[in-house]
């Protein structure tokens, strides 16, 4: 790889000398583009001298050029739904334009001027249009149109992207049909780190949508961007600084089906310039308390050796959980001069989920209905709300700067990045009554029954005896240091060269310690524990009334228990619990080079290649249940280096009809988990589990085709094709009676480059208000959705499974689809909307019977608003969430067999805004 760098180094650095020496003079450009309100206008193309050369303003509305011939020039802004800016300029060594304030078109015509939802979307389809690549732009007042409360949320109205949900929340996205760990979260460029333990996804529900301005998704990876990302990059745009004086304020309330307790949110945000607009602040701060919950059924299906299905694993749960979330960003600027910026951006977020579970479980069924009950809390200590404490947070902290030396423009971020997990206390006590019998009803085994036979019971009493108590601490740290340099330059009056560097080292760690307490005197205990019940039986439980939570040890009697007292309570580390705990230690390393050429006046080429070399040091832990003992491993280390193409063609067959087409390659690194070199053996069953460092990266070679049709009245309508070849993905292989390391096991299971995939794919979208229609109906609009992806794999290396066909990539959806409705006039403005995703395999197992899947989902949501005022507006607005009652479901196998039903109620909230 240094052979490679260093070769690759010395061939740009002597063109470039060359390229300085030859190069005459030239003037420097740069302005900004306004609207009447002296907002910025991101996504304005600029043209110099009839399509000479051209740029698109940033997300401040700024745009510059190097090297222009010094003299005059022509200058022409156009904007979707403002009128077009004409004007002759003159370029010395420096030149700066006057801001350029360019007039609504409604403005001209003495109509209503556009605001709302429709100023919104005149943004995000200008950047959408303008941008070389394939994107979908959403700005934050189209975010705030939806009744959506985090991150997550906002992305499933994109057009293909999907995300799964937790607690009632979208916590992971998929983009185009792909996992979700197939795609990556940028904050402004720069990915986010994962605060789980064992996987590279980003927590999407850890981010409230009010702090974010912008949300960019690419479908196709340009030669700048990260190539760990083969469904798409989503990027989030923290608030920038303000270009004069900012004030916003919200302030909310809801309510739970389940919980029926009160929601609170409330922000902030306060920006502004100083010192002759040299130095900007922006800040903002946003908190949101909501008590929710879940009612829960889980069910795990068995064959036996004549073929009868039966539920070997049955459990009712229900949850209650307090949600908190906390943000705050902040983002400083200052300007030396037009062309030399220094900057800082940081956002840090904090998620804290308190949580109390009740469960029954009926464990290892046979087929005749013999089980053990099981009856579990869930908590934690008096400190905590005598809850499971989950405390998620992310930071991100970036200081950058533009500048300018000699025909270079030069871009440089230096950031450090921080995701974490603790669960201090986390508490469990489980009450079990063997050899129980039952009647298992599976006339409909969406909703199998367990009815206890006579002289067996389901509930708790005196008759049980204490299985486990235990107290768990869990710690998981990822900590990223970035470092990156960009230049840019002029190749010629068409061309423009691009070329970086970047390096990012990585330490993540996972650490649990786990303790099962014995209490001194049990009988005793057992006493005073069921003289401390709850019954949670409700009449309310969603997923079927005739299924009863039951009775349970109360959580305050779990939380007040002085575990440490060792004259109550005998303690004992339990290794087997260690054995998951790793530390990492991941250094990337890239380079790029990008060419940007316009061939003709309406086409437009893009040309690159990213290198980079990923290079790995994990250390584990080996657990082995004859010993009892816990051990770490030596440390593993490997590196692989992955060539990422990149080709791209904008054919503009007019100003408003665009086709682009292209090819790149991306790959997806191994989750943590799969890299540790642990091993865990069980003796007693001879099964052991095996981690897998030598893993490589998923890579995928892409290929996409867009035409895209821009109407005046602010829409679009598009439609693309896309297909991936996608090579080494990842499985956890189960295999039977496998031989490892000079031994038979009975059950061997390790993660492995599994086989190849074939992504084909089709997205539709449709953007227009229904002013053609009728021009009194310019206040009503559409925005649709619809992407079909077909997967299947190849060459599955996969023991058991190697000659199946029609398979399926894990984690892509055939189908999904978004439909809303709009209305937006004299302030009012209300929403309706629709969305969709059909059912997709989520897990393979060992057999198609032991395949999981997650079923179909369909979510109806609506908002309403009323705006006021004209320097100061007032926003009242009502959101409603979840009006389906929408549950989170997968299946075994077949649709029939459920394993998981979930249902998290309606939502609503109200509130007012203030902006000034």
């Amino acid at each position: 790889m240094k052979k490679v760098m260093s070769t690759f180094l010395v061939a740009l650095a002597s063109s470039l000398t060359i390229m300085a020496a030859d190069s005459p003079k030239y003037g420097q450009l740069k302005g900004r583009i306004l609207d009447n309100e002296k907002n910025p206008l991101p996504g304005a193309v600029v043209i110099i001298d009839s399509n000479k050369l051209s740029a698109v303003t940033d997300l401040d509305g700024f745009f510059s050029f190097a090297n222009l011939s010094s003299g005059d020039h022509n200058l022409k802004v156009t904007y979707i739904g403002f009128l077009p800016v004409s004007k002759t300029i003159v370029v010395s060594e420096e030149s700066t334009v006057d801001d350029i304030v360019m007039s609504d078109t409604s403005r001209e015509l003495n109509e209503v001027v556009v605001t709302g939802v429709f100023s919104g979307q005149q943004r995000a389809i200008n950047a959408q249009k303008n941008n070389i690549n394939i994107t979908n732009v959403v700005s934050a007042d189209q975010i705030g149109k939806f009744p959506d409360s985090n991150i997550g949320d906002a992305l499933k109205r994109i057009s293909g992207i999907n995300v799964q949900y937790d607690q009632g929340e979208a916590r992971f996205g998929q983009v185009r049909g792909t996992p979700a760990e197939f795609s990556s979260v940028t904050i402004n460029g720069s990915r986010l780190p994962s605060a789980e333990g064992d996987i590279r996804n980003v927590q999407l529900d850890l981010i409230p949508s009010d702090m974010i301005q912008t949300i960019e998704v690419s479908k196709t990876l340009m030669p700048d961007q990260d190539g760990d990302a083969i469904g798409g990059s989503i990027n989030l745009v923290t608030k920038n600084s303000p270009h004069r004086f900012t004030v916003g304020a919200v302030a909310g309330t809801g309510y739970n089906w389940i919980s029926r307790k009160a929601q609170m949110n409330v922000g902030l945000t306060l920006g502004n310039r100083f010192f002759n607009d040299r130095f900007g602040v922006m800040l903002a701060a946003s908190y949101n308390n909501a008590p929710a919950g879940s009612y829960n059924t889980e069910f795990i299906w068995e064959k036996d050796d004549d073929g009868k299905i039966y539920v070997n694993d049955y459990q009712i749960r229900q949850y209650f959980v307090t949600r908190e979330r906390q943000s705050y960003s902040l983002s400083l600027d200052w300007k030396f001069n037009d062309y030399n910026k220094i900057w800082f951006k940081g956002i840090f977020n904090n998620r804290n989920d308190w949580e109390n579970r009740y469960r029954t479980t009926l464990k290892d069924m046979t087929p005749e209905g013999k089980a053990d009950v099981r009856v579990q809390t869930k908590g934690g200590t008096p400190d905590n709300r005598n809850a499971r404490l989950e405390r998620q947070r992310t930071m991100d902290f970036t200081l950058g700067g533009e500048n300018r030396l000699g025909i270079f423009g030069i871009d440089w971020k230096l950031g450090y990045a921080r995701a974490s997990e603790e669960r201090p206390n986390e508490r469990y006590i489980d009450y079990r009554l063997k050899k129980q019998k039952f009647s298992i009803d599976l006339s409909n085994p969406r909703e199998p029954l367990a009815t206890p036979e006579e002289g067996s019971t389901i509930t708790l009493n005196d008759d049980f005896s204490l299985k486990e108590l235990t107290q768990q601490q869990e710690d998981i740290v990822e900590k990223d240091f970035k470092a990156a340099l960009d230049f840019k330059t002029k190749l010629s009056d068409r061309a423009k060269l691009k070329f970086g560097f970047k390096f990012v080292s990585k330490f993540k760690n996972k650490e649990i310690d786990f303790y099962e307490y014995t209490p001194i005197d049990e009988k005793a205990f057992d006493k005073d524990a069921f003289s401390h019940t709850v019954d949670m039986t409700t009449d309310r439980f969603m997923p079927s009334a005739k299924y009863k939570a039951g009775t349970f040890i109360d959580k305050y009697f779990l939380g007040f228990l002085n575990l440490d007292d060792k004259n109550q309570f005998e303690s004992e580390q339990v290794a087997e619990e260690l054995a998951g705990n790793y530390h990492a230690r991941e250094n990337v390393t890239s380079g790029y080079m990008r060419i940007d050429s316009r061939l003709a006046d309406n086409l437009q080429f893009m040309g690159g290649l990213r290198v980079e070399n990923t290079d790995l040091r994990y250390i584990g832990r080996i657990y082995d249940d004859e010993t009892g003992e816990v051990s770490k491993t030596a440390p593993a280390t490997s590196s692989y280096i992955n060539f990422l193409p990149s080709l791209l063609l904008k054919w503009e067959i007019n100003k408003d009809f665009l086709f682009r087409a292209g090819y790149n390659q991306s790959i997806s690194r191994p989750k943590y988990s799969a890299l540790v070199p642990g091993m865990k053996i069980s003796r007693g069953d001879n099964e052991i589990t095996v981690g897998n460092p030598g893993l490589k990266a998923t890579t995928s070679h892409n290929i996409y085709l867009n035409a895209e049709y821009y109407w005046k009245s602010i829409g679009l309508v598009s439609a693309g094709l896309f297909y991936k070849r996608i090579e080494g993905f990842i499985v956890d292989e189960v295999a039977y009676n496998k031989e490892y390391e000079g031994n038979l096991w009975t059950k061997f299971t390790q993660p492995k480059n599994g086989g190849n995939a074939n992504i084909f794919g089709v997205e539709l979208a449709w953007q227009r208000e229904f002013s053609f229609i009728a021009p009194a109906m310019k206040c009503l609009g559409l925005y649709a959705t619809y992407t079909y992806t077909r997967s299947r794999i190849t060459d599955f290396n996969f023991e058991g499974r190697e000659n199946e066909k029609g398979l399926s990539l894990p984690g892509s959806p055939e189908h999904t689809a978004n439909l809303s409705l709009y209305f937006d006039k004299c302030g009012f403005s209300a929403r309706a909307s629709f969305n969709y995703a059909s059912a997709f395999i989520d897990e393979m197992g060992a057999s198609s019977f032991y395949d999981r899947y997650y079923d179909a989902v369909k979510y109806l949501d609506l908002n309403v608003s009323y705006t006021f005022g004209r320097k100061t507006k007032i926003t009242v607005y009502a959101d409603c969430n979840n009006l389906l009652n929408q549950p989170l479901r997968y299946y075994q196998g077949s649709k029939d067999y459920t394993m998981q039903q979930e249902y998290y109620g309606v939502k609503f909230n109200g509130g007012v805004k203030v902006t000034f």
